[in-house]
């Protein structure tokens, strides 16, 4: 299996396409029926927090492609960074909210706003990530 060049992601249907790939991905899990009855029977205490994380790391991963995709976009040219995290955080938290109105069809799971207040604390974290790297880039010597 052959890695795709970073010069390929730079082609703005590329980024778009892996965005909407780990939107099938996370799609996929939420359509998972029961799921979280199953993870408890081998995760015991464990299940939540280990959920919690997954809805973290999820939305992390889908704020840093969506940043990415729009910022190979043509219409966000001269864009600064804020802008983009700001568009890639408001894309992330509709993603989040349809993934729970998604849930309140499937068998054994619920939609909530907590989890969505979960899946925004990750994409959060991803754009803390982004900023700190970008502070750090900019004071390198």
């Amino acid at each position: 299996m052959t890695s795709l060049p970073i010069e390929s992601l730079r082609k703005p249907h590329v980024a778009w396409l892996s965005v909407a790939v780990w939107i099938a991905v996370i799609f996929l899990f939420s359509h998972q029926a029961y799921s979280g009855a199953f993870t408890e029977s081998y995760l015991h205490d464990a299940n939540i927090p280990i959920r919690k994380l997954a809805h973290i790391t999820e939305f992390g991963i889908l704020f840093l492609l969506s940043r990415f995709a729009i910022s190979q976009s043509r219409f966000s040219s001269g864009w600064g960074n804020t802008r983009l995290c700001v568009a890639a955080y408001v894309f992330t938290l509709a993603n989040a909210l349809f993934d729970e109105w998604h849930q309140s069809f499937v068998p054994g799971r619920s939609a909530t706003l907590s989890d969505a207040t979960v899946d925004m604390c990750g994409a959060m974290l991803a754009w803390i990530a982004v900023f700190l790297i970008l502070k750090l880039k900019r004071h390198r010597p």
